[in-house]
């Protein structure tokens, strides 16, 4: 009779590994979002007569310049949208006095506002006369006007339509309402050497009417292809309205295109 093998021993159960620990997800990087960017903006009235301007609101700020110096695409480059205010091939085609309202991430509200290029010659007298007219009425007589955005073509510097602006708006001064603070942007700094940026920026504030207290008028570089300036405008504009803020730069893009008045790029 054959004996039987003895059962062969079974190895003890392997005990379990602990399961390893999932690695805790990286914190997610918050963006930090710019108070200073605007978030939304508008056209509100368009006014070719004195009588048809919109009730004053609140603090305007004018941005005045020869026809072809780039108005529209700098309004357009600081609110970031790049159809608000319409760019058109022939200068000089702005009429009327167009407001626009902008609102900043942290509530502040801008009206901006675009007036007609001057210096451009293909209109006749009665026209010009007219602009001018119009012009001077409003940079004269609207009590809230806070500041002028004088624009200049870096490459070319102040002409004598710009100083008459100039000896206009300090001849302006009224006791009945705030100071008017005048700006000087000089506009299409992409299109000059960057080693002479600062030179044509000196230049233009030494060629400038000083200010009533004898101080230079500082002129801020902008380029509405590059964005260079920009943050330094609203920066500007906010002292002048009395707006305030500071806070690091924005980090998001320009929203699309949407529709806006049709202005000329100037």
């Amino acid at each position: 009779m054959t004996a039987r093998r003895a059962p062969k021993p079974q190895a003890a159960p392997k005990a379990q590994a602990a399961p390893k620990a999932q690695a805790a997800p990286p914190a997610r990087a918050e963006r930090q979002l710019d108070p200073l960017q605007v978030v939304d903006s508008s056209f509100v009235a368009g006014a070719g007569l004195l009588a048809s301007l919109p009730p004053p609101v609140s603090a305007e700020v004018a941005f005045a310049g020869r026809s072809n110096v780039g108005k529209s695409s700098l309004i357009n480059t600081l609110v970031e949208r790049k159809g608000l205010v319409r760019t058109s091939s022939n200068p000089g085609s702005t009429r009327q006095i167009n407001f626009y309202e902008a609102r900043a991430r942290d509530g502040a509200v801008f009206q901006l506002v675009d007036l007609p290029g001057y210096g451009f010659t293909h209109r006749s007298k009665s026209e010009k006369a007219a602009w001018a007219s119009l012009i001077e009425g409003y940079l004269r007589g609207r009590v809230t006007l806070a500041a002028v955005l004088l624009l200049v073509d870096a490459r070319r510097g102040l002409e004598e339509d710009d100083l008459e602006l100039v000896h206009f708006i300090e001849a302006s001064r009224d006791a009945a309402r705030r100071p008017v603070e005048l700006l000087l942007v000089a506009t299409k700094v992409d299109k000059v050497p960057r080693s002479s940026i600062r030179r044509a920026l000196d230049q233009l504030s030494s060629a400038a009417p000083r200010t009533a207290e004898g101080a230079l008028r500082r002129a801020i570089g902008f380029s509405s292809i590059t964005g260079e300036g920009r943050r330094d405008l609203w920066l500007a504009i906010r002292r002048a309205t009395q707006l305030g803020g500071v806070a690091p730069p924005s980090s998001s893009g320009a929203p699309p295109p949407s529709g806006g008045e049709t202005t000329g790029d100037g």
